[in-house]
């Protein structure tokens, strides 16, 4: 007699099953995952638009970028983290029109680490020029920093109702540990709350992913479980990361107290009160929407876009990806 194959259930399997149908209740979760190039959030009354230009993991390639006020890269500038490979990115993104460039690191880029470098100094590849001897022209490097870029008013705009736009930019190169890389933490630890200021951040950039958002590695989720719980926390305007080639697209979410529930849900950080809690969200959503109508409730509520702007993929490395471009 042969036995029958039994049906595993997964640690929280029954949990997320119930949160995903909640989550489809909700009347601003219906969201599709895409790879798209554009977006536009709202900026503000009265203040100028900005086009953010997103980059990520080109890997020593210089591919055609489109115009726009700041230009952001996502870190893994190089693939051997080698000091010409690093200083080769930082010409060639020096010598874009872009207004600002900002720039992190990822865990290819092992020069800017010298922590990494001092457990492992056969990564210097025989050469004894340091970050410091880097030239980096017009770039700004963030790590683990953050900087607030004004903008201007636009000459035709009327001085009553415009006022100089200002962004504040948090960017920062760590992701969990995998092979032998520089910037990297163990999966089980929570970086994040001695890192990431507590105030206001319009932009957040890390070279990996939050879990569940444009993550996926095969089967897998590859983003960092604690980060997510920061980006619930925060709730920036814009997050750009790489690091996950096969994750490249765009993902525009409400991050509201439902999303921060059910994500918590998913990277099963809680249970069966965790499923409540949302049910009891979604109807605070339901009993908003209709006093403000859906379309109120959503100019109430702030949208995060979410971009992987990996530009390579594939096993090669090859470009295969343009940049992600996103209008705050």
């Amino acid at each position: 007699m042969t036995d029958k194959p039994r049906n595993v259930k997964l640690p929280g399997q029954r949990q997320a099953k119930w949160a995903g149908k909640l989550i489809k209740l909700h009347p601003l979760h219906r969201e599709e995952e895409g790879s798209t190039t554009s977006a536009s959030l709202p900026s503000g009354t009265g203040q100028p638009p900005v086009k953010i230009v997103c980059i990520s993991d080109t890997h020593g390639s210089e591919p055609p970028l489109p115009e726009g006020d700041v230009l952001i890269h996502a870190g893994d500038l190089t693939e051997n983290g080698s000091f010409d490979e690093i200083q080769a990115q930082l010409t060639w993104l020096s010598s874009q029109p872009h207004r600002h460039k900002l720039v992190i690191a990822g865990n290819h880029d092992v020069l800017l680490d010298p922590d990494f470098l001092s457990r492992h100094p056969e990564r210097r590849y025989g050469d004894s020029r340091t970050a410091d001897d880097l030239e980096w022209g017009s770039v700004k490097y963030l790590q683990d920093a953050a900087i607030t870029l004004t903008f201007p008013k636009p000459a035709d705009a009327d001085s009553s109702n415009s006022m100089p736009r200002k962004l504040k930019i948090f960017g920062s190169p760590h992701t969990p540990l995998y092979g032998t890389s520089a910037f990297q933490y163990p999966r089980s630890e929570n970086i994040w709350p001695s890192i990431i200021p507590a105030d206001d951040i319009d932009i957040l950039v890390t070279h990996g992913p939050p879990r569940l958002y444009l993550d996926s590695a095969g089967a897998q989720k590859a983003g960092c479980a604690f980060l997510t719980r920061e980006v619930a926390r925060l709730r920036p305007r814009l997050m750009v990361f790489g690091h996950i080639h096969a994750g490249y697209g765009q993902l525009d979410v409400v991050v509201d107290r439902a999303r921060g529930v059910y994500d918590e849900i998913l990277n099963r950080e809680t249970g069966w009160w965790g499923v409540l809690s949302l049910g009891f969200w979604v109807g605070v959503a339901w009993m908003r929407a209709m006093v403000l109508g859906r379309e109120g409730l959503r100019g109430r509520e702030r949208v995060t876009t979410f971009v992987n702007a990996a530009v390579v993929g594939g096993r090669g490395n090859e470009v295969v990806n343009g940049a992600v471009v996103v209008v705050v």
